[in-house]
């Protein structure tokens, strides 16, 4: 398994003998010079601050040009002469051979110790390195040596390669940098951030994931039809191909390690050790090194005979599989070819397969097959409209229920509405649903409790040029993912709030009137890291509102998140953090799944503006200076890549690593989390909110909360009255609250007791003029939670609660100045 970002060769490990040797003597040599360029205490920072402050270090030298121009011009030069030295240092060797040897040299570590954050490799250096080597026009090696100079073989160079692979990368990353920043278009930074996706970013899910999604879109009859009349074969066809290519690929090189081996039981035998070595001994010798490393080539070449056997497929199956996958080796200048890898254009995102001009043809790597049949297939589907209409209502649906499964999986007992098709007023003269006259569709509704989640599925993709950052397709196709999918959740989000329910096509009524927390997601087939997780920029550009911000997902991260999820009030309290429009400024990150792993860490928080919190909930109390410190202290938070764990989880689950991995959690109080699971289990009215709010807590404010039932029960004990505690929270109008919790003593009968909680709890809410209350009532004797209690009418006059607070003898607002919001920073 592939782990994200990686190439297919991530779950095994190469051992390249004396020339390894070398490799990691000049990979430490390496980190010693990086260590020195960020100052003497560098070696002991993260990976991550390293190389960020070695960028700093890069940026400087074009810094001190004083001029973008400038310095996109040294970039380009640079860029230029790196590329010219592999195209010369490669010039004698078979293109093939070279390419074999880059892959090894950037595959997978050990997975038992595997992290991306430390790993060394890179899918888009092979990936380069490929490009420079069919822009050849041929893999043969060109004729003879330079004079003197012996002809070197690909190990003997692969180190070099490797080190002017990343002086390219360095220069290419800043000629994408200068050029966004020469853009005027306020577009840039998202075009900026699609551009370096597309360059530098590989296998964005994890392999399993992508091979369920393809037979969930491919597999259906009608779509294999379609695919066979348009492509000459079905999908699973080309994954029995591509199945068969890394089967084939990982047998030569396993048998190969087998020769290496007995290679090594040779050396270290007696015979080899006693220094006088026989003829047959060094021959043997001899012919075992040249069996693991001549040729290598022949690892990843293979006849079509030889790929139809293996893939249970005839010949001219294998045939038509490779011609639609084939990129050909075309002689071009190397310069011209990486500047368009640069800009993200490579041919390779949807042709992995470089063939030859003598018919012969190798997989570029193996994290690129996979990933690039669903691209493929729709870019010839496309071509004919009656085959595309059936697939793409087929994918449609499948993205929309998918994710539904996704979500309903952890709201038990909630209703889900797929395709809802309701009317909305097309004018403003309409104002009664039942006067409404325009009929939209809305793809998915969930209802659970008093919170709907409304789904909007886009299974559309971004265009090649959007992928290369053209500000004009990049607008034009976020409109249709990102846009369509803010308006069209909500005009939804509108309906529920202000009319209480949706009246439906067929003039039946949704009844919806008992929500009051509305949250969006668009979810797409499409993976958006770097566009879409910086939500910030899509306001800035006008594609998004801070009134209606979804949080748009892919559905593979989507899964991934689903699968780490352990309580639903977890589910609610992300979609709460991800989609508060100051967590969006304050944080910026490549992955939606660092988002969600800083959220696991309790990180994902930021601190709301106190004077804005004064204006809409002002009974709170007024501002404190300290607040107001906080608050302008707060700073750009660029978050990098927290998957490791993650990663190590999955490899161990799917068999790749043997040593167990933990499942990365929510960190949060034990016993708070034992409260949120005792109310999940009761599932009573308010059950979820209620459970989110409480996990919203920072550290301190969640041990309170958890222990506070049981301290209320120990002075009920001590002197046989109820005893009560009532705490208020929330930012704004909407997300306001206020907690109760109760005890009763034995001679309260429960019923009573729990009348007694929903009136109390109702009376503070109203007097306090806040969105929800909610109660928990304590055995006074046991401690034991017996009941809640919950009440989301909407605030505002009420005679009946004014006498029920006047009764009560509550304290009036002007006492709650000294009463402060509840810390929700975690």
């Amino acid at each position: 398994m592939p782990a994200r970002g990686a190439s297919s060769e991530r779950n095994r490990t190469y051992d390249l003998g004396v020339s390894g040797v070398k490799r990691r003597k000049a990979e430490k040599r390496r980190r010693l010079r990086r260590a020195k360029q960020v100052g003497a205490s560098g070696r002991d920072l993260p990976r991550p601050i390293r190389l960020a402050l070695e960028g700093l270090e890069r940026f400087g030298q074009y810094a001190e040009l004083g001029d973008l121009d400038a310095a996109a011009a040294l970039a380009g030069a640079r860029l230029t002469d790196a590329v010219q030295r592999i195209a010369r240092l490669t010039a004698q060797c078979d293109a093939f051979d070279v390419l074999e040897y880059v892959r090894l040299h950037n595959a997978m570590a050990n997975p038992e110790t595997f992290q991306e954050t430390e790993h060394e490799g890179s899918a888009a250096v092979i990936e380069l390195v490929a490009l420079i080597m069919a822009a050849r026009g041929s893999r043969a090696a060109s004729a003879g040596g330079d004079g003197d100079q012996p002809v070197m073989r690909p190990e003997q160079i692969v180190e070099d390669i490797q080190i002017a692979a990343r002086e390219a990368f360095d220069a290419g990353s800043m000629l994408i940098m200068f050029g966004s920043a020469l853009d005027a278009d306020p577009l840039r930074r998202l075009s900026f951030g699609a551009r370096l996706r597309e360059v530098a970013v590989r296998n964005v899910a994890y392999g399993h994931m992508v091979e369920d999604t393809l037979t969930a879109l491919f597999d259906q009859p009608a779509v294999q039809d379609a695919c066979r009349r348009v492509m000459g074969c079905t999908v699973r066809q080309i994954r029995d191909v591509f199945s068969a290519l890394q089967a084939l690929h990982d047998e030569a090189w396993h048998g190969r390690f087998g020769a290496l081996r007995e290679f090594r039981q040779l050396a270290d035998s007696d015979t080899a050790t006693a220094g006088d070595l026989p003829p047959e001994v060094v021959a043997q010798a001899r012919h075992l090194w040249a069996q693991v490393w001549d040729n290598p080539a022949a690892c990843s070449t293979f006849t079509e005979e030889v790929i139809a056997r293996s893939a249970g497929v005839d010949v001219e199956t294998v045939r038509t599989v490779l011609d639609l996958y084939t990129t050909p080796l075309v002689q071009r200048p190397s310069a011209e070819v990486a500047l368009e890898f640069f800009q993200g254009r490579s041919p390779l995102r949807v042709r992995p397969i470089l063939r030859d001009p003598d018919g012969s043809f190798v997989v570029v790597h193996g994290g690129l097959l996979i990933p690039a049949i669903r691209e493929r297939v729709e870019e010839a589907l496309r071509l004919d409209q009656r085959a595309w209409d059936v697939y793409s209502k087929h994918r449609g649906q499948y993205v929309e229920q998918a994710a539904a499964d996704l979500i309903a999986a952890h709201l038990p007992g909630c209703v889900t509405h797929l395709g809802l098709e309701y009317f909305v007023p097309a004018t403003g003269a309409e104002t009664e649903p039942a006067r409404y006259t325009k009929v939209v569709e809305g793809d998915g509704l969930l209802i659970c409790d008093d919170v709907a989640i409304i789904i909007e599925g886009k299974a559309v993709a971004l265009r090649a040029r959007s992928r290369t950052g053209d500000p004009l397709r990049l607008r034009q196709d976020l409109r249709r993912i990102v846009t369509d999918a803010g308006n069209q959740s909500e005009r939804l989000r509108r309906r529920i709030l202000d009319d209480g329910g949706l009246r439906l096509r067929d003039n039946s009524w949704l009844d919806l009137s008992g929500v009051c927390e509305v949250h969006a997601f668009a979810v797409s087939l499409e993976d958006l890291s770097g566009i879409a997780t910086v939500t910030s920029d899509l306001v800035a550009a006008g594609l998004l509102t801070d009134s209606a911000l979804p949080w748009t997902v892919s559905l593979h991260d989507l899964r991934i998140i689903s699968e780490l999820i352990d309580r639903p009030a977890e589910l609610l309290l992300y979609l709460r953090r991800r989609t508060e429009p100051d967590i969006t400024r304050r944080f910026h990150a490549v992955d939606e799944l660092d988002f969600y792993l800083y959220f696991l860490a309790a990180k994902l928080y930021a601190e709301p503006d106190p004077d804005a919190v004064h204006r809409e909930l002002p009974q709170l109390g007024a501002p404190r200076v300290r607040d107001r410190r906080k608050y302008r202290k707060q700073q750009l938070e660029l978050l990098t890549s927290r998957t490791d764990a993650l990663d190590a989880w999955y490899m161990h689950r799917l068999g790749y690593r043997r040593t167990p991995a933990d499942k990365p959690r929510l960190m949060a109080d034990r016993g708070l989390l034992q409260l949120v699971d005792n109310l999940a289990a009761r599932a009573e009215p308010g059950w979820l909110a209620m459970s989110a709010t409480l996990l919203g807590g920072d550290t301190p404010t969640q041990r309170r909360w958890a222990g506070l039932g049981e301290r209320l029960a120990g002075q009920t004990r001590a002197d046989g009255r109820p005893h009560s505690a009532a705490m208020p929270g929330g930012t704004r109008r909407g997300d306001s609250f206020v907690l109760v919790w109760m005890t009763h003593p034995p001679y309260v009968a429960p019923a009573a007791a729990r009348a007694e909680l929903a009136r109390y709890a109702s009376a503070k809410k109203h007097q306090w003029q806040l969105d929800r209350s909610f109660g928990l009532l304590y055995d006074g004797d046991t401690g034991a939670l017996v009941a809640t209690a919950y009440d989301n009418r909407l605030p505002g006059p009420d005679p009946q609660l004014d006498a029920v607070v006047t009764n009560m003898g509550l304290m009036g607002i002007e006492a709650l100045r000294t009463i402060r919001p509840v810390p929700t920073q975690r």
